[in-house]
């Protein structure tokens, strides 16, 4: 039977730290809440953690937003209907991506046992993210994994609606660069030949083009190394506006994570210690611990709250007046349902400024061709000019 360690608070406000052998991570905070405990910390002890497959390939081929959302959403209403997850996921075979069901395959019987999807999934990082992790230990925490499968299917979803609706433009910018690049020379193909053009095309342009496709993959790779990302979260954390979807989409993360956790009785600094890790940002990760450890201090949450830029100051005072309410529910409910919208309303603004950023892109070659084309032309009239004369 799988064991639990956790740290803990009694009637009394006495610290605890001890194990617990249960079935699952549910039915050890079931055990421990009739003990009258308060838990702050309940992870699966684990001997001999397996090894993370990570690959520095995935990012050039990863299993696409869209199969993950149906992966998710399938899940989430298996599991809705009664459905256990080891059940689910059994089910699930030959209905996923291929990838998909190789990994259900490997931890079905897993969770057969009783283990946990958070901790079983950490050994495929670039599938199941941390931040994704973190929301399903939310869910199995909670006793509301179905609700947590829903809303990750949703994030996947608006993902994949974003990048089809960015797929258009970029084409249509693509072919009008590619023409572009005819465009310049072609004065000199009337004049030189097409096999002059056939050379400048193999030894000039191929090598530009390809060595673009190169660097833009490379970038890709670059991009997913764990170091790189953490730095590139700072930027993001500091520069919030390079990417608009992604703060929003993490702070919806917050907010659901949060709200599935006050929804099952959790406190406050349990919720945001879980809402930290799924917004998958560094910079708001640390910033909900700090807010976390200080409420959990007794420091009010309007004070505990004041530095933290990971929650907007609607969202801040929504919480404060929730502590003097007491309806930490109804707020995160409120709250999650607002988030969720605004994370929807950004995809609009987005494909509306992509528009406008691939047709400002594709303007400077478009003009730089017309000009190098209008040269080449009056170039071309003189390389001839001879054979033209009388």
């Amino acid at each position: 039977m799988p064991k639990f360690e956790y740290q803990a608070t009694d009637p009394e406000g006495r610290p605890v730290a001890d194990v617990i052998e249960a079935e699952s991570r549910m039915m050890a905070t079931v055990k421990l809440r009739r003990q009258g405990l308060d838990i702050q910390r309940l992870e699966q002890k684990s001997e001999r953690p397996a090894p993370a497959r990570y690959s520095p390939l995935y990012p050039l081929r990863p299993v696409s937003a869209r199969h993950l959302a149906d992966f998710y959403a399938q899940l989430a209403e298996l599991l809705e209907a009664g459905v256990p997850i080891y059940e689910a996921t059994e089910s699930l075979k030959g209905r996923v991506d291929r990838r998909l069901e190789s990994i259900l395959a490997e931890v079905s019987p897993k969770l057969g046992d009783g283990e946990d999807a958070s901790e079983i999934l950490a050994k495929y990082p670039q599938i199941f993210p941390g931040h994704i992790r973190a929301m399903l230990k939310a869910g199995e925490t909670s006793g509301n994994l179905d609700q947590i499968c829903a809303a990750i299917a949703g994030h996947y979803e608006e993902e994949h609606d974003l990048r089809q609706k960015m797929r258009l433009p970029k084409l249509y910018h693509g072919l009008v660069f590619v023409v572009a690049m005819l465009v310049a020379p072609f004065p000199w193909i009337i004049a030189r030949g097409f096999s002059w053009y056939v050379g400048l095309f193999l030894t000039v342009l191929l090598p530009i083009i390809a060595g673009l496709v190169v660097l833009v993959q490379a970038a890709r790779v670059v991009a997913a190394v764990p170091r790189v990302k953490d730095l590139l979260d700072d930027v993001i954390g500091a520069l919030p506006w390079l990417a608009p979807f992604g703060m929003r989409a993490a702070r919806a993360r917050i907010l659901e994570t949060m709200y599935v956790m006050t929804r099952s009785g959790g406190d406050l600094p349990t919720s945001l210690n879980l809402a930290a890790q799924a917004s998958g940002i560094r910079p708001m990760d640390a910033q909900l611990r700090i807010a976390a450890a200080k409420i959990q201090g007794r420091v009010p949450v309007e004070q505990a709250l004041a530095d933290c830029k990971a929650l907007t100051d609607r969202e801040k005072g929504a919480l404060s007046t929730a502590q003097q309410t007491g309806l930490y529910e109804d707020a995160l409910r409120r709250l999650s349902e607002a988030a969720t919208l605004e994370r929807r309303n950004i995809i609009n603004k987005l494909v509306t400024g992509g528009l406008v950023g691939f047709a400002v892109a594709t303007a400077v070659p478009v003009a730089a061709a017309l000009y190098f084309a209008y040269t080449a032309y009056i170039n071309a009239i003189f390389e001839r000019a001879e054979e033209w004369m009388p």
